[in-house]
């Protein structure tokens, strides 16, 4: 995994609710597509069990949306991407996000957060003059 890494990319004008949602989603998404970026489960001295968590790091950094929008394309050809968009937080299941999303282009597509996983050069190469989010 040394030459690989992962970041998320959110909308910095988004509410702390909002940011802390489109981060969950996006980790869990990123988790399913990458496994192996999950740890084994541990249990302590006493025999409690505990889930595996990520065994890297994941930056959470800053952006605009364009900035988003940008990276994401940036980056298609060289990483795993997630993405969390406008489509997603106005729907209330799946199927309807689903259905939405396959009725809409990719031009009317608002990137509230992206996760990217891959080439480590060109992650840096996009993100490695941004901000962590705060």
């Amino acid at each position: 995994m040394n030459d690989k890494k992962c970041v998320l990319v959110i909308d910095k004008d988004l509410s702390l609710g909002v940011i802390a949602n489109t981060a969950a989603v996006l980790a869990l998404s990123l988790g399913k597509a990458h496994p192996e970026l999950v740890g084994d489960n541990i249990k302590n001295r006493d025999g409690g069990e505990h889930l595996g968590i990520t065994r890297i790091p994941i930056p959470i950094l800053a952006a605009t949306a364009s900035e988003i929008k940008e990276i994401r394309s940036q980056l298609q050809s060289h990483a795993t991407i997630v993405d969390f968009s406008n489509v997603a937080k106005s729907t209330k299941s799946y199927e309807d996000y689903s259905s939405r999303l396959e009725a809409v282009s990719e031009d009317s597509i608002e990137y509230l957060g992206i996760a990217v996983y891959g080439d480590k050069k060109a992650i840096i190469k996009q993100t490695g003059n941004m901000k962590l989010i705060r």
